[in-house]
C-alpha cells in the first residue's frame, strides 16, 4: 500500500476562485469552494475528511498569509469532514447539532467512504488510519441572506430547505456563480419529504431562481462540472409533478450508492430533462391521498 495518498485536485477558475476536487474514486467526487478575498479565504464545504489533508492542500495553492474560515452547504459527513481545520466553521443550526450523530461520526464517515471508495481496499485502508475526528467541531450559525463579506468579495447564503432542514447555497451576486450543495444538481435526494416537504422545497426553489441570475453558473457539490441556472428549472418542474401525483407508478427504482440502503422499493427517481428527484413514492401518495380528503 502506498505510504501517502492524495485525494485531491484543483482548477482555478479566476483570480479570486478555486474549485478543489476531494475523489476517492473515479466516479465518486465532491466540489470544494475556495474563495480568496483581500482579508479572508472562504472554502465551501468540507469533503469527508478521510485523509485529513483539505487545508494544508489549499495552504500549498494559496498560501498561509489570510484567515481561512469554512461554510458548510448542510451537516451531512461528505460536507463536513474538515471543517474544524479552519479557523472559523460555520452551518445552519437547522442541521447543527440535531445531525451531529450522523455527520460528525467516525464510523457513518468510514461506512459512506466504502462506496466512494467503491469499496477499494487500499482507500479503505488508507482512510481508516488517517480519517479526521471532527466529533468536536464548533460550527457558527448561516442564516438565509445572511452574507460573508471577505474583503472585494461578498458571498450571500440562501436557504433551500429540502434536502436537509438547513440546506444554503453561497452565492456571488457579482462574479455570477453559485454553490449549490445538494440542494441544486442533476439529482437530488429528497427522500425524507412528502408531498407538503416538497410544496416547500418548490417553493424556496423558486425563490432561489429570482435571487440568482440566470447566467450564473451553478457548482453542486459533487459533480466536476460547471452547470447552469436551468438546471433549477427542471427540479421545480419535477417537483411540480411529484406534488400533482404524475408518473408515480412509471418512475424507476433510485437506488442510492450505498449499496447497505437500498431496500426500500419506495424509492424512486423521477426525470425532467436530465435532472432527477429521488424521492419516497410511498410518502408522497399517502401526503397526497390525505391533501385529497380535505379538499
Amino acid at each position: 500500500m502506498s505510504e501517502d495518498l492524495n485525494f485531491y485536485s484543483y482548477e482555478r477558475v479566476s483570480d479570486r476562485l478555486i474549485l478543489v476536487t476531494e475523489g476517492y474514486s473515479m466516479v465518486h467526487r465532491f466540489t470544494i469552494g475556495v474563495i480568496m478575498g483581500d482579508e479572508k479565504i472562504l472554502v465551501i464545504d468540507a469533503g469527508l475528511g478521510a485523509g485529513s489533508g483539505l487545508r494544508p492542500y489549499i495552504e500549498s495553492i494559496i498560501g498561509t498569509d489570510k484567515p481561512m474560515i469554512c461554510a458548510a452547504t448542510h451537516n451531512h459527513p461528505d460536507h463536513m469532514g474538515s471543517a474544524k481545520t479552519f479557523d472559523e466553521a460555520y452551518v445552519s443550526w437547522l442541521d447543527y447539532p440535531s445531525r451531529n450523530d450522523f455527520a460528525l461520526n467516525i464510523e457513518q464517515r468510514l461506512e459512506d467512504l466504502k462506496d466512494f471508495a467503491l469499496r477499494n481496499e487500499e482507500v479503505q485502508n488508507y482512510c481508516t488510519s488517517h480519517i479526521l475526528d471532527n466529533h468536536d467541531v464548533k460550527c457558527l450559525d448561516i442564516k438565509d441572506g445572511d452574507q460573508f463579506d471577505l474583503g472585494g468579495v461578498k458571498i450571500r447564503a440562501i436557504w433551500i430547505p429540502g434536502h436537509s432542514n438547513g440546506s444554503m447555497a453561497f452565492y456571488n451576486e457579482e462574479e455570477k456563480y453559485v454553490f449549490s450543495g445538494d440542494s441544486v444538481n442533476t439529482d437530488v435526494h429528497l427522500k425524507k419529504l412528502d408531498r407538503d416537504g416538497l410544496i416547500k422545497y418548490q417553493t424556496y426553489m423558486k425563490r432561489f431562481i429570482s435571487l440568482v441570475s440566470p447566467d450564473a453558473a451553478v457548482y453542486p457539490a459533487h459533480l466536476p462540472l460547471t452547470m447552469d441556472m436551468k438546471i433549477a428549472a427542471n427540479l421545480v418542474d419535477a417537483a411540480e409533478d411529484l406534488i400533482q401525483g404524475r408518473s408515480l407508478e412509471q418512475d424507476p427504482p433510485g437506488e442510492t450508492i450505498f449499496k447497505d440502503r437500498n431496500n426500500n422499493p419506495d424509492i424512486r427517481m423521477h426525470f425532467r430533462n436530465n435532472t432527477c428527484i429521488v424521492y419516497n413514492r410511498e410518502k408522497i401518495k399517502g401526503s397526497r391521498q390525505e391533501a385529497e380528503k380535505d379538499e
